[in-house]
């Protein structure tokens, strides 16, 4: 078997060639003079200089190539997103570290394959359909898509078209792992659908203690005005008239108190049904004047005029209702003959007190099972005061609210 000729063989050969070449000359050149033969020589000398200096600009030009080649590639497969090359037929030509990390495989493995291979199944059509669009249109196409070898873990496929040096066009996608990102949007969906479930309960807890503290107490106290009404029909005519005009007058403030509360249900708002156009001094007089004339009991009102500058007037009405409640209980379960509600600017704090003559409380009561001390203390909270009950048996019950100045303006911004 003949041996195939190695480098040095072929150069051999060329210079023998050559050689040959140059003694078939041998006689034009003996023929010539010696000045031109100089002279030719001379130019030969300058030829071979300039072909050393092209070939030492042709080594410099490739170390500067291949230095340039391997930055690119350094900085290819060092980048932070990673990067494949497809072709039109969904064929992976090239890949980055990066990618064959979040795709997690070998480089090798993932040359020649087609990429929906990694994408997740429910994903694949969508690949199909971004790749279709993008080598149809040229325009850029960006998806989000769960990866098949990695679970849990999220990508964001962002395409361009591309054309090589024969003028084919390829697909350049970017991979960016949003695993992260994706979690985040659905912990922060989540936290604001508790949010929203949240705001639910607490505007129904808010609608519950209206309706206790608000219409629920007045038509209690409407109903104990006919009762007694209904006595004085045969006895005390002219007496009986003018408890049952009083009682009408309560019912149709109940019910605008209740159509309001309807309007405000259906705007989607949480309904107030205290009286929002009258200052608090005055709003607290008229419901205690109003409670003790049903009642048919005496309430002394002592109140500081000057207590309502600095209160806002979701502050005024939580007040209103807080006292409302705590009055219309020693009315009607202590039964008291005598209450006395004081609203008071003391140094620090802002005072509420409503205090009877009444039978106190029981020990459950004490404990705050009864429903009235539960919306007391949460109106309490909201306003970001002190709720206190004082009470013995048979010596009455004390119920003292504060107030701090300095959280005035910062419960009022919550309340609104």
């Amino acid at each position: 078997m003949a041996k195939k000729p190695d480098g040095s063989t072929k150069l051999t050969g060329l210079r023998l060639q050559a050689e040959e070449a140059l003694r078939a000359t041998n006689r034009d050149v003996a023929a010539m003079p010696v000045q031109d033969v100089q002279r030719l020589v001379y130019e030969l000398q300058v030829h071979q200089v300039e072909l050393e200096m092209q070939n030492d600009e042709l080594r410099r030009t490739q170390a500067e190539l291949e230095a340039a080649r391997n930055r690119y590639v350094g900085l290819y497969d060092s980048a932070p997103t990673g990067y494949l090359t497809v072709n039109p037929k969904g064929m992976i030509l090239e890949a980055n570290l990066p990618a064959c990390t979040l795709l997690g495989m070998n480089r090798k493995f993932l040359i020649g394959k087609p990429v929906i291979r990694y994408v997740a199944a429910k994903d694949q059509a969508t690949v199909l359909c971004r790749i279709r669009e993008l080598f149809n249109t040229g325009t850029r196409q960006t998806c989000e898509v769960d990866l098949s070898r990695q679970d849990g873990v999220v990508v964001q496929l962002e395409s361009v078209a591309i054309h090589d040096e024969a003028g084919l066009t390829h697909m350049l996608t970017s991979l960016l792992d949003i695993t992260e990102r994706t979690r985040a949007s659905a912990a922060l969906q989540k936290w604001r659908q508790g949010l929203e479930r949240q705001r639910h309960l607490e505007a129904r807890e808010q609608i519950g203690h209206d309706l206790h503290d608000g219409i629920l107490q007045s038509l209690y106290a409407i109903g104990l005005s006919l009762e007694a009404g209904k006595l004085d029909l045969s006895e005390a005519p002219d007496k009986a008239e003018a408890l049952l005009t009083r009682s009408i007058g309560e019912l149709n403030s109940v019910m605008r108190e209740v159509r309001t509360f309807i309007e405000a249900l259906e705007s989607g708002a949480v309904p107030n049904t205290a009286l929002p156009a009258l200052d608090l001094p005055t709003s607290l007089r008229a419901m205690a004047g109003t409670l003790a004339r049903l009642h048919a009991r005496q309430v002394r009102v002592s109140v500081d005029d000057a207590v309502a500058v600095g209160l806002s007037q979701a502050q005024s009405l939580e007040l209103l209702k807080l006292a409302k409640e705590a009055l219309s209980n020693s009315l009607r379960h202590a039964k008291a003959t005598l209450v006395q509600v004081s609203l008071r600017r003391l140094t620090d704090t802002i005072r509420l007190t409503v205090q009877d003559n009444g039978t106190g409380l029981r020990r459950k009561g004490a404990t705050g099972g009864g429903q009235g001390l539960i919306s007391m203390a949460v109106r309490a909270h909201r306003l970001g005061g002190t709720l206190a009950v004082q009470s013995r048996p048979a010596q009455g019950t004390r119920v003292v609210l504060d107030l701090p100045k300095k959280n005035c303006m910062e419960d009022a911004k919550l309340l609104t």
